[in-house]
């Protein structure tokens, strides 16, 4: 068995070196980077404040509010109130006020997924192993038994008392949304911090925000991951003005082999196999962190044409790869998409 996944510091520069620095600031403007692992991926943040304190305490502030986040959307950590919430299936459990509002966001965004994804897909997801890296090829059996409890009609949820209910045997996992909130995290403490700062870049994953400036006047240019290279080769530049959330999906970020057929992590449940498509890859810039990285995974799941739609009501814009290394690129993104590698031709 073959094994592929983007791990500590590789994912760090794979999603984070990307985002280009401009080669001249302000000389007002201090840029301070600073890198911690949280939420199962290197988190790296720079921010640029006016002096070298302000910026590290503001990163400091910001690496506080994700890992109290991982405390409380992590599904394989055992202090975690998801964990604990899907160790009491079969009982109404009253959650965090912000632990359920995530919940009910992406069960109400993955009802639009054809039934191809969940908020509780952990049963099919722990089959497979990729909650923990530890991958395998479940039996057909184990399949068949796991698909009914991916099933959000099953969820009882109860805004008023802010509970929730899961059955027997159900979990929920959104690891397809977390690192997308981590960049929300980051975006709104930029506004609440009494460190003055004039902007912020931050990846978690594959997940990359973007907000104010580097003082220089210039955009934000975040590089697109090249599916056919190494975790730090990319194939195009994505110019972004003032705030932008990008999160990229992909058959590349997690998979491995068995008897020569390989086996990615974005998995149907309609099958309860990876999903099938033409796509390698797929690229969403969203108005929050949120909403890109849960749209790259409904993107990749959906294919592009029956994506549109979706896209247009989100108000988000993506770029769709494609194994012969065509790319297809949203109206919205036509002129901030710049094609570096050659070998990559625009649909």
């Amino acid at each position: 068995m073959k094994f592929k996944k983007c791990t500590s510091l590789i994912c760090a520069v794979t999603a984070f070196c990307l985002v280009f620095s401009a080669c001249r600031m302000s000389e007002k403007t201090v840029a301070v980077s600073s890198d911690t692992v949280a939420m199962g991926s290197v988190v790296s943040i720079t921010s640029y404040t006016y002096d070298e304190a302000s910026g590290r305490q503001l990163n400091s502030e910001i690496i506080k509010q994700i890992q109290a986040l991982d405390r409380l959307i992590s599904k394989n950590d055992e202090a975690a109130e998801l964990y604990k919430l899907n160790s009491a299936s079969g009982e109404a459990v009253t959650v965090d006020k912000e632990l359920y509002g995530y919940i009910e966001n992406t069960v109400k965004l993955f009802s639009k997924s054809e039934g191809k994804l969940s908020a509780s897909s952990g049963a099919l997801t722990e089959l497979w192993g990729i909650d923990t890296d530890s991958f395998r090829l479940p039996t057909d059996d184990e399949i068949k038994n796991a698909l009914p409890l991916c099933n959000d009609d099953l969820l009882v949820l109860d805004g008023g008392n802010y509970s929730v209910k899961l059955a027997d045997g159900q979990k929920l996992n959104l690891g397809a949304v977390g690192k997308g909130i981590a960049c929300d995290k980051a975006a709104e403490w930029l506004t609440l911090s009494s460190q003055a700062s004039q902007g912020l870049v931050i990846s978690v994953g594959g997940s990359v925000a973007v907000t104010g400036s580097r003082g220089d006047g210039k955009p934000w240019k975040i590089g697109v991951r090249n599916p056919f290279g190494t975790q730090n080769d990319y194939f195009a530049k994505l110019s972004i003005e003032n705030n932008g959330f990008v999160s990229t999906s992909g058959s590349y970020e997690k998979s491995f082999e068995i008897d020569g057929k390989s086996y990615h992590h974005i998995l149907d449940l309609t099958t309860g196999y990876p999903v099938e498509t033409e796509l390698v890859g797929v690229t969403v810039l969203a108005p929050s962190g949120f909403l890109s990285d849960a749209l790259s995974t409904l993107c990749f799941s959906l294919g592009e044409e029956a994506s549109q739609k979706l896209l247009s009501e989100y108000s988000a814009q993506a770029v769709f790869v494609y194994g012969d290394k065509t790319v297809s690129v949203t109206e919205g993104l036509a002129d901030s998409l710049e094609i570096t590698d050659r070998e990559f031709t625009v649909r």
